[in-house]
C-alpha cells in the first residue's frame, strides 16, 4: 500500500514540475517579442506571418541597403565615420569562413555608431538580424524596432549585440580579433549578406 501512494505522489510531482517547467520555457521564449526597452518600439503593421511562423517585413521605401566589406588593415577594419548617415550600413568581415555583419549609423545626435547585426536574445536563431524599416531597425525574428539610437550603445535585452570599438581621426575601427570571437553566434546566422 506504502509503494502506491508513493509512486501517486511521485507521479502527481512529475506533472506539476512538468507544467513549471513547460510554463517556464515558453515565457523564456517569448521574453524577446515581448520586451520594450528604451527606444524601442513594436513592429509596425507592416509585417505579415507566413505559414511557417516566420515574420516577412517589407519596407514603403525602396531604399538599397549599402553592405560594404572593408580590407584588414593592422588587425582591425575600419569605416569611414564621414560616410555614415541616418541609413545604416551594413559592414562584413569574413571571420575564418565565417561571416560577421556589423551595422553602421549615424544616431540623431550626430555621432556614429557600430553594433554586431545580431540580437542578443533571438540569437542563435537564423532570422536573429535586423533590417532597416522607416528608419528603424526591425530584428527579423521577433519584430522589435529600435531606434538607430540603440546602435551600439544598449546592451542587454533584445538588441544589437554591443562591441568594443574606437572612433578615432573621423574612423570607426574595430579589431578583427575581437570580432573573431564572435563568431560562433554568426555560424547559424541567416542575414543578407552582399
Amino acid at each position: 500500500m506504502r509503494n502506491k501512494t508513493m509512486t501517486r505522489k511521485t507521479d502527481t510531482s512529475r506533472k506539476i514540475l512538468t507544467v513549471i517547467m513547460t510554463l517556464l520555457v515558453a515565457s523564456m521564449l517569448t521574453a524577446c517579442g515581448s520586451s520594450n526597452t528604451s527606444g524601442n518600439t513594436s513592429a509596425s503593421g507592416n509585417s505579415t506571418s507566413s505559414e511557417s511562423g516566420k515574420i516577412d517585413y517589407t519596407t514603403e521605401e525602396n531604399k538599397a541597403d549599402v553592405y560594404v566589406t572593408p580590407a584588414v588593415e593592422n588587425g582591425e577594419i575600419a569605416i569611414d565615420a564621414d560616410t555614415l548617415t541616418s541609413d545604416p550600413i551594413y559592414v562584413n568581415y569574413d571571420s575564418n569562413g565565417t561571416n560577421i555583419q556589423l551595422i553602421a549609423v549615424k544616431a540623431s545626435d550626430g555621432t556614429t555608431r557600430l553594433s554586431l547585426n545580431t540580437c542578443q536574445v533571438c540569437n542563435p536563431s537564423p532570422r536573429a538580424y535586423f533590417k532597416e524599416q522607416d528608419g528603424k531597425l526591425v530584428c527579423q525574428n521577433c519584430g522589435n524596432t529600435f531606434t538607430m539610437d540603440s546602435v551600439g550603445e544598449t546592451s542587454g535585452g533584445c538588441n544589437p549585440t554591443y562591441i568594443d570599438y574606437k572612433n578615432i581621426d573621423g574612423k570607426l575601427t574595430v579589431s578583427t580579433a575581437d570580432l573573431d570571437t564572435y563568431a560562433d553566434r554568426f555560424t547559424s546566422w541567416g542575414g543578407p549578406v552582399k
